[in-house]
């Protein structure tokens, strides 16, 4: 993986954040997910304008995942193609992930933190808090969480490559969900006492 140069790794990732803005019906993600391979494919395929059109074009296939976890997949492949491995494993190994990146992603993220977060600020603004200050709590508590997974994602991504499953699955996420669905029923306990009570 020695190709890849931190700037290129750098740029990748900051780009992910707008992996779906050209989503479309026909690549979903997939012509976002190139884009933002871009800077480490050009590093990689250095001096091989061929093998970078080839690269870009693999890429370019249809992929769905959840946007914060597609990092997991975008990590991984742009390892897979720092290594070498052949155009058939890598276009396998993004159909074999994005279900699962997507299903976690919508179970933890949409089911499950965003709900909760949603109810701790919502419980604050009943409370009393000014409203500046609960909008400025929850987006700062919810993007800490947002940020802090696509970090991680892009990280074991980049450094397990297709071993990346074996991670998520030690990673117990959709474990660390059920717990934070447990912190939103709480919640919805709390705010439903403080209405009554009210």
């Amino acid at each position: 993986m020695s190709a890849l140069s931190r700037r290129a790794v750098t740029s990748t990732f900051l780009r992910s954040f707008l992996v779906q803005g050209s989503w479309n019906y026909h690549t979903m993600l997939g012509t976002g997910f190139a884009w933002a391979m871009l800077p480490g494919l050009r590093r990689i395929f250095e001096g091989d304008p061929e093998g970078l059109d080839a690269s870009v074009r693999r890429h370019l296939d249809h992929f769905n995942a959840h946007p914060y976890l597609a990092n997991v997949a975008l990590g991984a492949a742009l390892r897979l193609e720092a290594d070498g491995t052949d155009e058939q494993t890598v276009r396998r190994f993004k159909t074999a992930v994005r279900g699962p990146l997507g299903g976690l992603g919508d179970s933890l993220v949409w089911a499950a933190w965003l709900p909760t977060v949603s109810m701790a600020a919502l419980t604050l603004w009943w409370l009393g808090l000014p409203v500046w200050l609960v909008v400025g709590l929850f987006l700062v508590v919810y993007n800490a969480g947002h940020l802090a997974l696509r970090i991680w994602g892009f990280r074991i991504g980049l450094r397990d490559g297709r071993d990346v499953a074996l991670t998520l699955s030690e990673a117990r996420l959709a474990q660390l969900g059920e717990r934070i669905k447990s912190i939103a029923a709480l919640l919805v306990g709390v705010l439903a006492g403080v209405v009554l009570a009210g």
